[in-house]
């Protein structure tokens, strides 16, 4: 199989897809758990992360183009690549329903409670579910189309806002010491982890991943953060964007175009769908991808299942205060160290099948 996307079309995906996480999910838990010193946490995660990606680098630097799940499972046996694929594809399935949740959730609260959740939930799954079919290139091609009008949308709120802040409320800085601020980088370096997808996909991508690759995603994602992040410190104040569910929502909420035009909040919408929909596309493929589904039918069958299994799961009678406590004691955490493991033991299953010179059979 051919590299079908370049280094840009993935930067644009994962742009969108982890994006989402780091511009919308995790603000109202990282603000929570740091509070004024939120923006510090992303400075130190960002700098983790920097370390974190040289084990990436590491495991795909002399592999060439092949899917490393497969280097795995024949270096050693197909029972050792099954069983790291699978761990790959749980993680993956959790980033599928709990952007779900949130995004049908969010979309029913703030604009149609009249609306079923399960009606969001079917149609928003059934395009994602169209689009991994369709495999990475449709995905690469959406997000080219989308990603544009999502950054402008964002420099737009962001510019427009600027009369609301005050950054002032930024200080004190280290009130609390920094046990809030190493609290934070718990939930901000479950964002940066997803980082791990560009390594599941590596063998899609035209160019050689290098170092400089990793950590220009790292670079993107951590401004990504900030700019939501101190926005709602500074036009909230901690102790109001602390009780807001969705802070990156409520900053649009302030903006206003003179005297006549308001309620420009239906932008979210599209910033927060485009990015949702990119981002279940991209997990649900690479489920298929690292179990190397490539039948229509096989595609179609697993495809089929997440639908129904995740339309359940995300619309499962479950209020938003236990999901919040679910999410920020077990499922950030849990991903985050997760994907260490997991990304160390793949490096070094990798580096030791090239020194047995089985990697590049």
């Amino acid at each position: 199989m051919k590299p079908q996307i370049s280094f840009v079309q993935s930067v644009m995906i994962l742009m969108l897809s982890t994006g989402l996480m780091n511009h919308v999910i995790i603000i109202p838990v990282l603000l929570d758990a740091a509070d004024r010193d939120a923006w510090m946490s992303v400075i130190v995660a960002a700098a983790c992360s920097l370390a974190w990606i040289v084990i990436l680098h590491l495991g795909i630097s002399k592999i060439g183009k092949r899917p490393i799940f497969d280097i795995v499972s024949k270096a050693y046996h197909p029972l050792v690549g099954r069983l790291l694929a699978g761990a790959a594809a749980i993680y993956l399935f959790a980033i599928c329903t709990i952007t779900t949740r949130d995004t049908v959730y969010w979309i029913h609260q703030t604009f149609s409670p009249e609306t079923p959740i399960l009606v969001f939930a079917l149609i928003f799954l059934f395009i994602s579910v169209v689009n991994a079919y369709l495999g990475i290139q449709s995905i690469a091609n959406t997000s080219s189309i989308l990603l544009p009008i999502v950054i402008l949308l964002g420099f737009f709120v962001m510019f427009s806002n600027t009369m609301h802040k005050d950054y002032s409320l930024l200080k004190p800085l280290l009130a609390h010491g920094m046990q809030p601020v190493w609290s934070g980088v718990i939930y901000v370096g479950a964002g940066f982890a997803e980082v791990i997808m560009l390594f599941f996909m590596h063998h899609h991508i035209k160019t050689r991943l290098s170092y400089l690759s990793f950590m220009i995603i790292i670079l993107l994602l951590a401004g990504l953060t900030m700019g939501p992040l101190i926005g709602a410190i500074t036009e909230f104040g901690t102790d109001e964007a602390g009780k807001l569910r969705f802070p990156a929502y409520e900053e649009w909420r302030l903006l206003t175009i003179g005297r006549y035009i308001e309620h420009l909040d239906f932008f979210s919408v599209y910033q927060w769908f485009s990015g949702a929909f990119i981002r279940i596309s991209l997990s649900m493929f690479l489920i298929l991808d690292v179990f190397r589904i490539q039948s229509k039918k096989g595609k179609a069958w697993m495809l089929g299942f997440l639908y129904a299994v995740i339309t359940f799961i995300s619309t499962m009678p479950i209020s938003d205060q236990a999901f919040l406590r679910i999410m920020t004691n077990y499922l950030l955490p849990i991903s985050l160290w997760g994907v260490l493991a997991l990304s160390v033991i793949m490096t070094g299953l990798l580096l030791l099948a090239q020194r047995r010179g089985k990697a590049a059979s």
